[in-house]
């Protein structure tokens, strides 16, 4: 793990985050314009967001796949000048831990390395 420090802000556009596990069997949207290696889409509760391609495997008519690994789409809400350790990074998406916030995903662009 990786220490950090926020240089913007970044605010969660998503307050109830989609998540599966492993196995569960997903409907696949669009593929993200704005960040490679993402897809949109509908997880078991029926509830719609963005995704990791590399934890799906879509099936052959490209509507629907299955999830290969557990998944949280939860957002973390930084400050500038946070304090965060970097889990991994996935896409320019950075999976980090907040000591009073807890775990979520942030924008690699809104962290330097210390």
């Amino acid at each position: 793990m990786n220490k950090a420090k926020a240089i913007r802000n970044h605010q969660s556009n998503y307050p109830d985050p989609i998540s599966f596990k492993s196995g569960d069997t997903l409907d696949i949207g669009e593929l993200d314009t704005e960040y490679d290696g993402w897809v949109r889409v509908t997880d078991p509760r029926g509830k719609e967001g963005w995704a990791p391609l590399s934890l799906i495997n879509i099936t052959a008519e490209n509507s629907s796949g299955f999830a290969t690994g557990d998944y949280s789409a939860k957002e973390l809400d930084i400050n500038r000048e946070d304090r965060v350790l970097v889990h991994y990074e996935h896409c320019q998406w950075s999976w980090v831990e907040h000591a009073e916030k807890g775990m979520g995903w942030v924008p690699s662009d809104c962290l330097i390395e210390e």
